[in-house]
């Protein structure tokens, strides 16, 4: 099967699209298929045998990424040259626009997969400024009218997409992310020396991996943070790792909150590295409202490193409450509390604490987490997630081939 993966970022950004791209497309190639990803190109991007690059109309856009040339000519040219089979889109503007005239051109069948709450970034981003968040549901539900099949990381967004934009239920199915198989397998060894590397061998260890900008809520993990030290009362580690146009206002902020001996923002760290860090943590600490999945949710649980977020679409069907990590409120205090609550089980020690045997009962509660979390991890293998591609793909072809037969027009005009 020849695929086509569309997108209007990808490496060497670093975010859950071009991950969850890159990861599909190795699976894809390891069962055989051949995968061309259709991306913009960038300044210092490595050349890969199956990345297409069309050209970029800005070098900076907003939030640090490119704006792309969707329509850029030789976008066709490859069309024509390789007779693609389906087509799988992975953003409704720009080039979802394009990938629509593509699939109606060459007769192609169009799937899109929602990542992202693009209601809930325009409202970050432009605070109310030419409503945005009220035109991009309109605008999401009549591109969704062209697609054949649609695509949601969890039920929860499904069900999103069957209510409120009126998808068929039949047009729509699950297709998470997948994991990588090294993330799986890192050792106990390799754990240690993280946290020998950040001076947490005697105390707990907590981290987040996120775009340090508005729409990850991070701001409200360290309003959070400032309370648990306070709570907590005793040495703790928290690391910070990723970057974004809003790190150094973080770094301030932090400052001002008196985090300066607990927090640690790492910058970016490389994908190939990133298993070891959810290995070492104690827990993985999550207040980001606008994912519809929330790969790095997965990879903590791939670690075995129970998750402590923000009750939102996306991580609630990830996150089941005290069975595999704890859902709150966004409420610092509410926050802070679970936090400071599940560190003190975790850290506690017999001979300190006033009841030995409770002591000991929250500590097998930590355990029995973490094993739940790896447990509920192992369902999300990238190879597992191909599979289900390819099962989806071949029915949306086959559907399309039974169209074409009965001259049916596969995609509405518009």
């Amino acid at each position: 099967m020849r695929i086509a993966l569309m997108t209007n970022n990808y490496k060497p950004i670093v975010g859950g699209v071009p991950i969850s791209i890159e990861r599909l497309a190795r699976g894809l190639e390891a069962q055989g298929h051949e995968v061309t990803i259709f991306a913009p190109t960038y300044r210092d991007e490595e050349p890969e045998e199956n990345v297409f690059r069309y050209a970029t109309c800005m070098k900076h856009f907003i939030g640090g990424i490119v704006l792309p040339n969707p329509l850029d000519p030789r976008i066709v040219k490859e069309f024509r040259r390789k007779s693609f089979d389906i087509i799988h889109v992975h953003h409704p503007m720009l080039i979802g626009r394009t990938a629509v005239r593509l699939a109606r051109k060459f007769h192609i069948p169009l799937v899109f997969t929602y990542h992202t709450r693009y209601e809930q970034y325009a409202s970050c981003y432009t605070k109310g400024i030419c409503k945005l968040d009220r035109i991009m549901p309109l605008y999401l539900k009549r591109f969704l009218r062209h697609c054949s099949f649609v695509f949601a990381p969890t039920e929860g967004i499904r069900q999103y997409l069957t209510g409120s934009c009126h998808v068929p239920g039949e047009r729509t199915g699950i297709l998470p992310t997948g994991i990588e198989q090294e993330n799986y397998r890192v050792s106990p060894e390799q754990a240690r020396e993280i946290r020998r590397e950040y001076g947490a061998e005697d105390m707990p260890l907590l981290l987040t991996v996120s775009r340090m900008a508005d729409e990850k809520n991070v701001t409200f993990l360290l309003e959070s943070l400032a309370r648990v030290k306070a709570l907590y009362k005793k040495p703790f580690r928290m690391l910070m790792v990723g970057d974004g146009p809003d790190r150094e206002a973080l770094e301030k902020q932090s400052r001002l909150l008196g985090l300066e001996d607990n927090v640690v923002f790492t910058g970016l760290i490389p994908n190939e590295r990133i298993a070891v860090y959810f290995k070492a943590a104690d827990a993985f600490l999550f207040a980001s409202k606008t994912e519809t999945q929330g790969i790095v949710v997965l990879e903590a649980f791939a670690g075995a490193t129970p998750v402590i977020a923000v009750k939102a679409s996306g991580v609630e069907d990830l996150v089941d409450d005290g069975v595999n990590g704890i859902l709150t409120g966004e409420d610092t205090e509410e926050y802070a509390a679970k936090v400071a609550d599940f560190l003190t089980g975790v850290w506690t020690d017999r001979a300190e604490a006033a009841d030995g045997r409770e002591a000991e009962h929250q500590r097998a509660r930590y355990l029995q987490m973490s094993e739940n979390a790896f447990q509920k991890g192992t369902l999300y293998r990238e190879e597992a997630v191909a599979l289900k591609a390819v099962h989806y793909y071949n029915s949306v072809i086959a559907e399309n081939a039974t169209l074409k037969k009965r001259n049916i027009r596969l995609l509405p005009e518009g």
